[in-house]
């Protein structure tokens, strides 16, 4: 199976090509620099591979939440290519990606995943490994750091950059976790795990059913 994928919601975006079971990644530790790299890097990484476009059965990319910009330029990138290519889209949470990569890394099963949403905020949400893949336990939320709690949980870890940004207000909760990764982000590889299992099951989307994932309207963040 051959598929693309794309994650720009963080300061550091990544993409990440699947050929079989061989995963090729490139990451762009610039957030500046992601909408001008994106599409070069894109065809890098197919080129290298000797693929074509029309090679891939499907194209991913984290749709968020994180940075309004950052999904924006994703989004905007795969719907592109799925309009040139009739492939489908996948898109996978972003925050779920943090909680597949802690999976990858560390074996962490259950985790709490808390992002630095800015004006104050964090997005955060729980999950739980199954069958290989992080399920979402409960609903994905935007709100105070205050608000952020664990209740539910036993045997987690702690993810993402709301505990670094937050770390005094988040201190009640974080003591509970065996581990806390603050500097865990989300990265393209690990948006693959959730899209080959939705591309197999059939799930893949046309380009305008590939939205990003704001939780937080797009006039909050304007302002």
């Amino acid at each position: 199976m051959n598929v693309l994928a794309f994650e720009t919601s963080s300061e550091q975006g990544s993409l990440a090509l699947q050929v079989g079971e061989e995963i090729r990644e490139v990451l762009i530790e610039n957030p500046r620099q992601q909408t001008e790299q994106l599409l070069p890097f894109a065809q890098q990484l197919l080129a290298t591979a000797e693929l074509r476009l029309a090679d891939l059965d499907g194209i991913a990319f984290g749709c968020g939440p994180g940075s309004f910009t950052g999904i924006r330029i994703a989004a905007a990138a795969v719907q592109g290519l799925g309009l040139a290519s009739g492939l489908p889209l996948l898109p996978v949470s972003s925050l779920a990606v943090i909680a597949q990569g802690l999976w990858r890394s560390h074996g962490v099963v259950n985790s709490l995943v808390c992002v630095n949403a800015h004006m104050g905020e964090v997005f955060w949400a729980v999950f739980e490994i199954q069958e290989g893949l992080a399920r979402l336990l409960g609903e994905e939320r935007l709100a105070a750091p205050e608000f952020v709690n664990s209740a539910g949980l036993s045997a987690w870890a702690a993810a993402g950059s709301g505990f670094q940004a937050y770390e005094k207000i988040l201190a009640p909760v974080s003591v509970g976790a065996s581990e806390i990764w603050g500097h865990a982000r989300p990265c393209a590889r690990d948006v693959l795990a959730q899209a080959t299992a939705d591309l197999v099951a059939g799930r893949g989307r046309l380009p305008e059913e590939a939205i990003p994932v704001y939780l937080r309207s797009e006039a909050a963040w304007e302002k």
